[in-house]
């Protein structure tokens, strides 16, 4: 197992990972389009420098941390994969997405960063969420990104553990889901 940077290589192997799942018949499905888009795409295509991933002994990936370093240009390079997502289902899932770009965008100032994590179930709880987190929080520093910050789902009290053991803090608790934050910078 290594941790290491995005390589082109990675990026099915990632869908993969963000979908749980290697069936590309059921990654047809609109959810998993709508999760391709919304919480995968993006940061691949348009910030693979800000991708982290956890290796198996083949140099396959099998869990990533990626995200964006700067909220105002993601919200403007997310608004092609918006576009992707009005076509699923008629825009059945415009109303998520956009809920989802709002928690990020009131923390913004704080926290210009976001991340996003995720690790294939038979690799979890070894460590490897934290190693790559600490890789992944030591390149934003290196940029001079002040904050990154995470939603997390209300009921994942697993996750929201895991976060505060690595130096995440409760930002606010709300239904759409509890948010984290991390200072990288001192003021």
């Amino acid at each position: 197992m290594a941790i290491r940077m995005y390589k082109k290589e990675d990026y099915d192997n990632i869908i993969n990972v963000c979908l749980d799942t290697e069936d590309l018949n059921v990654q047809k499905a609109p959810i998993y389009q709508y999760i391709k888009l919304m919480f995968c795409r993006y940061y691949i295509e348009k910030e693979p420098e800000n991708c982290v991933v956890v290796t198996d002994e083949n140099d396959k990936a099998v869990g990533y941390v990626f995200g964006a370093s700067n909220y105002d240009a993601y919200h403007k390079e997310m608004e092609e994969y918006l576009m992707g997502i009005f076509e699923i289902e008629n825009g059945k899932f415009v109303p998520d997405a956009y809920v989802e770009m709002y928690n990020h965008y009131i923390y913004k100032d704080e926290y210009p960063a976001h991340l996003h994590i995720d690790i294939f179930g038979s690799h979890r709880s070894k460590g490897y969420g934290s190693d790559m987190i600490e890789v992944f929080c030591n390149n934003l520093r290196n940029k001079g990104i002040k904050g990154v910050m995470l939603i997390v789902g209300v009921e994942n009290t697993r996750a929201q553990k895991f976060y505060e053991r690595n130096g995440f803090v409760l930002l606010n608790k709300k239904d759409t889901g509890y948010a984290y934050g991390k200072k990288l910078l001192e003021d």
